[in-house]
């Protein structure tokens, strides 16, 4: 549906910085953001290339972590030590990005 009707109200400059930062972080338009949170929607919170990122890492690690259970189960000590040494150099390179 067109959107023909305007609303219009006045803020502070902290609430304007406030709300164009919320809105920024939803990934939303200013106008967006506000109508949503109006009208009671869920706004979420639009996760960055970088966030993207790290969750894919971590997905990784979760993978590694289950493959080590699985062996642990079978009793391959051999294997299960691997792929613990594997991940946890992994996880190392990953933090040294962080120094």
């Amino acid at each position: 549906m067109k959107k023909t009707k305007k609303i219009e109200f006045r803020v502070t400059l902290t609430e304007y910085l406030i709300i164009q930062k919320k809105a920024k972080e939803t990934g939303c338009s200013t106008s967006e953001f506000l109508r949503n949170t109006a009208l009671g929607y869920n706004v979420t919170y639009k996760l960055t290339e970088e966030e993207i990122e790290v969750y894919k890492e971590l997905n990784k690690f979760a993978d590694n972590f289950r493959r080590i259970g699985n062996l642990f189960k079978l009793g391959d000590t051999t294997a299960v030590k691997e792929t613990a040494v594997s991940t946890a150099l992994l996880i190392r390179e990953h933090l040294n990005k962080l120094i």
